[in-house]
């Protein structure tokens, strides 16, 4: 806007400097003079305007640029704070998931003892959910400063992000309500029984232990609470594979900026 208001006040000025000139060489009956002279500062002024625009031009690029530094930078904490939630869900399914899987492969196996059904049922299978920082992203998509990055291939990848995090909680919703689902399951077919865990000389455990071992949906519940930790885990993985990605291209434009 400012750049129109000043061109239009140059033209403005212009006009009126070759109107008092004009005046002054027809009244001397200088023609020729006068043509020169008018088309020599056309000539200046088109030439002043152009380096003016290129100026101009020049500004706003370094000026886009620096807030593409920014940007980035801003962009590369969150990515990284969020990858730091994901590492760290992973690994905590990564713990409960092993014990669980050997569980399953004994009772796949038949061999399961009373000793490992009382271990696995002591440890508490809920590992939370992440809650991901989506500020900056947001900010970034809905601002438009997303046709600021030059990279094309960082662009998209920046585009796909959130949508690829919201895939990862999802997984992490599911699994969650997958143990939830099992818990009022296991309370609500074996009542009291829950708390006699941690006595491993519990007559009424010992008892029971052999019915529930052998029940159809008790295997198939865990099961699908196994599953939800693989999914889980499994995709945490592509996710750090994205974003070291990501990464990579951001400390590349990064250090093209800086």
């Amino acid at each position: 806007m400012g750049q129109h208001v000043a061109l239009a006040f140059k033209a403005k000025t212009m006009i009126n400097f070759f109107r008092r000139i004009r005046k002054q060489l027809a009244d001397d009956n200088k023609p020729l003079k006068y043509l020169r002279y008018a088309v020599g500062e056309i000539v200046l002024v088109v030439v002043g305007i152009l380096i003016a625009l290129q100026i101009n031009n020049w500004n706003q690029f370094r000026s886009e640029r620096k807030l593409e530094l920014k940007i980035l930078k801003d962009l590369r904490a969150e990515i990284i704070t969020n990858n730091h939630k994901i590492n760290n869900a992973k690994v905590r399914k990564e713990v409960l998931y092993k014990p669980l899987a050997k569980y399953m492969k004994l009772m796949d196996e038949g061999k399961v003892e009373y000793i490992d059904f009382v271990e696995i049922h002591k440890k508490d299978f809920f590992s939370g959910q992440i809650k991901p920082s989506f500020g900056v992203i947001n900010s970034f998509i809905s601002s438009g400063d997303v046709n600021l990055i030059s990279n094309d291939s960082l662009k998209y990848l920046l585009t796909d992000w959130k949508d690829h995090v919201a895939v990862f909680t999802a997984m992490e919703f599911a699994s969650f309500n997958g143990h939830r689902r099992f818990s009022e399951y296991f309370d609500k077919r074996y009542p009291n029984l829950e708390n006699q865990f941690h006595n491993k000389s519990s007559e009424d455990l010992r008892n029971r232990f052999v019915k529930i071992y052998n029940d159809v949906e008790y295997g198939n519940r865990l099961i699908t609470v196994k599953e939800h930790f693989e999914s889980s885990i499994n995709y945490a993985q592509n996710t750090n594979v994205y974003i070291n990605g990501m990464i990579k291209l951001i400390d590349k434009e990064i250090a093209k900026l800086d």
